[in-house]
């Protein structure tokens, strides 16, 4: 079954077809990476270790990267890019404020960062491979498929450096000084 390009949600909001269910998913995708840059904006003005730090700039600007493809995804499926909100994206901007306010060792905000900035990556992966099994399933056009799998592959590699990041010097400091 091939995707119908331009088709969208009815005013109902009905989701009624694997067609409506992709856009709706691309939707989510598409708030999430846009909720996204924000926080990687706030971790990375937050977060004092210089490995945290630059990895979240770093991150935040594939995001912004990620953002553009997704809009010219919507364009190439004859879609108006359109957010759907996923209050799981705003609960980690939220968990990352709480760090802030009842963290007060600075290695122990750094670790929360580092912690909430995974569960962000964790969570756009899933977001991915969800879309993408769908566009696998509804033969969804080449391009789109493309620009969804250069997302998901940075996503992959933005958690492989946060966890590097966590097995590395400050955060064991913080580890041994607990021991």
């Amino acid at each position: 079954m091939a995707y119908r390009v331009g088709m969208t949600l009815d005013s109902s909001g009905d989701l009624d077809s694997p067609d409506d269910l992709f856009e709706y998913e691309l939707r989510g995708v598409y708030y999430g990476e846009r909720r996204l840059a924000d926080l990687l904006d706030e971790l990375q003005t937050s977060a004092t270790d210089s490995d945290l730090v630059d990895g979240f700039a770093s991150h935040r600007d594939e995001t912004r990267d990620h953002v553009a493809r997704l809009e010219r995804a919507f364009d190439a499926l004859g879609l108006e890019p359109r957010e759907r909100t996923v209050p799981t994206f705003d609960a980690l901007t939220e968990e990352k404020r709480t760090a802030d306010d009842e963290a007060v060792d600075e290695a122990v905000q750094n670790a929360l960062y580092n912690h909430v900035g995974r569960k962000a990556e964790r969570l756009e992966l899933t977001e991915y491979e969800g879309l993408l099994a769908l566009a696998d399933v509804l033969d969804v056009d080449d391009e789109v498929v493309d620009l969804l799998e250069r997302n998901r592959d940075e996503d992959e590699d933005a958690l492989d450096e946060l966890e590097s990041v966590s097995e590395g010097g400050q955060f064991q400091s913080f580890v041994d000084r607990l021991l």
